[in-house]
Parts: C-alpha cells; sequence; structure tokens
C-alpha cells in the first residue's frame, strides 16, 4: 500500500493547487500573453527566414531602432485612450515635426555656420515643440469646442501631412548634418542602439509620473467619467490638453529620431503609425473607453508590431502584408478590449 503525501499552505490548500493558481493568474496576465504569442512567432520567422537571418545582430539592432519610435508613439497613445482619447495624427506629427526639425537644422550648418552640436539640439528643440503646438490644438479643440479626439485628430492629419508637404517642397530634405547620424542615430552599446535607450528613458519617466503623481489619477478619473471627474475639481480642460501635448510631444522626438536614423524625412511614409501604436496600446490591455492603462502590456505590445512589420520583410513578402497585419492586430486588439469590457460588466 503507497502513502501520499499532500503538503498544504497555512489558508489550508495545496502546494499543488497553490501552484496551479499561480500558474493561472500569470497566464492570465496580458503581457505574458504577449510574450508568448512573440515567442511563438520570432519562431516561425527565424524559422522561415532565409539562413536564419530574423535573429541576426543586424535585424536585431534594426528592431531596436524601429522600437525607439514605436515605443514613443505607444506610450503616448496609451495615456491618451486612458483619458478616454484617441489620436490618429501621430504619424503625420511625426512626419511635420521632422520636416521642420530638419529644414532649421540644414539652415543653421549651412547658411548660419553654427556648429553641428548646436544645430543638433535646436533641431531636437524644435522637433519637440512643433509636436507640442500641434498638440495643444488638438487638445484645445477636443477639451474646449467639444469635438470629438477622432474627428479633431484626423483633421490634424490632413493639415499635418499638407504642411509637411508644402514645407519640404514635395521632396524629402537632404543635406542634414552628418554629425546627427555619427553623434546620435547610429551610435549603440553593444547591440542597444542609443535611440532605443533614450525611448526607454523617456518610457520610464512617463510611467513613473503617471504612476506617483495626481496627473496619472486624474487621467484615469477622467477616462473613467469626466463628468464625475468635472464635479470633483479636476481641471480637466488643462489635463486634456496636457495628454495631447504629451503624445504629440512624442511623435516629435520620434520624428527627430527619424532623422537621426535616416539622414532625410520620409513624408510620404508613417501614415499608418497612429494605427500601430493604438493596436499595440490595445493589445497591451489599455482600455479603449478610458480609465484604465498598462503600460509593461503597451511596450510588449509595440514589440509584437515591430516583430511582424520586420518579419514580414525578412521572408520577401510585400509590404502591403504590413499594412494587413497592423489592420488584423487593431482588430484583435478592439475585440480583445470589449471581450475585457463585457468580462467586467458580467463581474
Amino acid at each position: 500500500m503507497s502513502t501520499v503525501t499532500q503538503i498544504s499552505t497555512a489558508d489550508g490548500t495545496s502546494t499543488d493547487g497553490a501552484l496551479a493558481h499561480r500558474l493561472r493568474r500569470g497566464l492570465a496576465n496580458r503581457a505574458v500573453q504577449i510574450i508568448l504569442v512573440e515567442i511563438v512567432v520570432i519562431a516561425l520567422f527565424q524559422a522561415l527566414s532565409p539562413d536564419g537571418a530574423f535573429l541576426s545582430e543586424a535585424n536585431i539592432r534594426g528592431m531596436l531602432l524601429t522600437a525607439s519610435q514605436v515605443l514613443l508613439l505607444t506610450a503616448g497613445q496609451a495615456v491618451l485612450m486612458s483619458a478616454g482619447h484617441i489620436d490618429v495624427s501621430q504619424g503625420a506629427v511625426l512626419i511635420v515635426s521632422s520636416v521642420v526639425s530638419g529644414k532649421v537644422m540644414i539652415a543653421m550648418s549651412t547658411g548660419a555656420g553654427a556648429g553641428a552640436g548646436t544645430a543638433l539640439l535646436v533641431g531636437l528643440l524644435v522637433a519637440v515643440v512643433t509636436g507640442a503646438v500641434l498638440g495643444a490644438v488638438n487638445g484645445v479643440m477636443t477639451g474646449l469646442v467639444g469635438i470629438s479626439s477622432l474627428v479633431a485628430t484626423l483633421g490634424m492629419l490632413s493639415v499635418a501631412t499638407g504642411v509637411a508637404q508644402v514645407t519640404a517642397g514635395g521632396v524629402n530634405l537632404t543635406g542634414l548634418p552628418t554629425e546627427l547620424a555619427t553623434g546620435f542615430g547610429n551610435v549603440r552599446f553593444g547591440v542597444l542602439p542609443l535611440p532605443t535607450l533614450v525611448g526607454v528613458v523617456v518610457l520610464a519617466v512617463i510611467w513613473i509620473l503617471f504612476r506617483t503623481t495626481d496627473w496619472g489619477t486624474h487621467v484615469l478619473a477622467m477616462g473613467s467619467d469626466i463628468v464625475a471627474a468635472r464635479r470633483a475639481g479636476i481641471k480637466t480642460l488643462r489635463k486634456t490638453i496636457s495628454v495631447f501635448v504629451l503624445s504629440s510631444v512624442l511623435a516629435g522626438l520620434a520624428g527627430y529620431i527619424d532623422l537621426a536614423r535616416y539622414s532625410t524625412t520620409n513624408i510620404s511614409g508613417h501614415l499608418n503609425d497612429s494605427m500601430a501604436a493604438i493596436a499595440a496600446a490595445l493589445i497591451g490591455g489599455t482600455a479603449l473607453t478610458g480609465g484604465r492603462i498598462n503600460f509593461l502590456g503597451a511596450v510588449f505590445g509595440a514589440l509584437l508590431a515591430i516583430i511582424l512589420q520586420s518579419g514580414l520583410v525578412i521572408i520577401d513578402l510585400s509590404p502591403f502584408y504590413q499594412t494587413i497585419a497592423i489592420g488584423v492586430m487593431l482588430l484583435i486588439a478592439v475585440s480583445l478590449d470589449r471581450g475585457n469590457r463585457a468580462r467586467l460588466g458580467a463581474d
């Protein structure tokens, strides 16, 4: 006759049961779910890519560089969504910020004869300020005029795209200071590019501010119920403008990084970047209707978008499939968000 020994915890549950409970909770975590999906997708692309090129150092470095921009856009989008808003103009703001910044740096390094370091710093400031101004317009149109954020930022999408085209004369800028790439865009620590490190630091600062200050609490309160937030004394107009400014400032910074990566602008690209950021934030667990944010999930959601885009290129599929992949991600993300809301409502 055999004897089975069962070890119980203080609350009377077995260790096996406690372990299974922790495992279920871990698997229910959105970030863990995304990581598991990413592992499968990475393995698939590695198997399909020629000579295992997907996990080559060059491709990993390229994905990390792309992450420096996508993470910034996703962070801004996640904060906006937690406040109950959305921004479809991020890609256009990125483009116009890079064009204005590039124009200024070219003028300073050639006509004005300014030093390269000064031109680069002024270019960074111009990109960020351009984003801030456009974000403030979005915030005022939404918070003061009362236009829905989707309509307001859709209008900004057209305006900013047109301004970028006119400013650049319909062609991409050339002649940027070479120090922009050699002193920033191409600098790396091992396999980690400097722009990616900057993006991670900025994201960490936003997370700390959101978690430790009244600003983050008030933003979430607005997303949950803006009328109740007003009655509680929260200055909702000021907070609304602040989240739109943050979103566009991050887009402006992403535009500057784009200049540093390629030493030129891309006035015909980036218009789908907003959709990728929205999908990444949604898949990461941030609520589309506001009141909930998941920074860690947003990070891994952004990485999933980057992995898909890079993998489709590596296996030599048409760029049109990247657009399809982002659209599918967005539909899945919205479905997950609706499912979560239905489950919470049932609970």
